[in-house]
């Protein structure tokens, strides 16, 4: 009798382990008008985290390292799109501030979770392989849900937007544009440290380059 105790807890263990963890993000969206109807389906999305595939790639790296400056100069956005290409000799990356739950045309791989916030990756035919490369799915889950707040002094956060090409070749993260809650920085003065962290003899570069020949 003990023995079966003991396997059936060994089956639990490996049963929980294998689900994973649950992660609850709940998107406000304030209203003011005493007439405005709440919806009478829930609003939500469901998709699993993300984590880099291969830890010692030179891009997922430089990537993480960008989004989390990002995402702690960021003040009030807590979900984000992030848009991954192929083009030319490297990587074009798009992110903005934006809440995933008013748009119903895209299709996500994946929450790449970053510190406390969350990058959502879109997936399309033309980016899917080059997502698979770089990154994979966890056992996690993220719940992305409608909350609604009836106040008289609605609070709304001014957009944050990143426009970057990653150059596989020499593996310099060029930045076009980088906006933060509304306001223009500084793109040298922001990232110039960004691209120190390379090591030329890293087989991981080798195997980027490999993706673009």
């Amino acid at each position: 009798m003990k023995r079966i105790f003991l396997i059936c807890l060994m089956v639990f263990v490996v049963l929980t382990i294998d689900a994973g963890n649950k992660i609850t993000v709940s998107l406000v969206k304030q209203y003011s008008d005493s007439n405005f109807v709440l919806p009478k389906k829930t609003i939500e999305k469901k998709m699993k985290c993300v984590i880099a595939s291969k830890p010692d790639y030179n891009f997922p790296k430089i990537l993480k390292d960008t989004l989390n400056k990002m995402q702690d100069e960021d003040h009030g956005n807590r979900v984000f799109t992030i848009l991954l290409s192929g083009s030319g000799k490297g990587i074009k990356i798009e992110v903005k501030s934006e809440d995933i739950l008013d748009n119903d045309t895209l299709t996500y791989f994946g929450d790449f979770v970053v510190d406390r916030k969350h990058f959502v990756m879109i997936q399309n035919e033309d980016n899917i392989d080059l997502l698979k490369i770089f990154f994979k799915k966890t056992g996690d889950t993220v719940l992305f849900q409608r909350l609604f707040e009836r106040t008289n002094n609605i609070v709304t956060y001014l957009p944050s937007f990143l426009d970057a090409f990653y150059n596989e070749y020499d593996r310099k993260f060029i930045i076009n544009e980088y906006v933060i809650n509304g306001e223009k920085r500084n793109n040298k003065k922001n990232f110039i440290d960004i691209n120190n962290d390379t090591d030329e003899d890293d087989d991981a570069f080798k195997l980027d380059v490999e993706f673009f020949e």
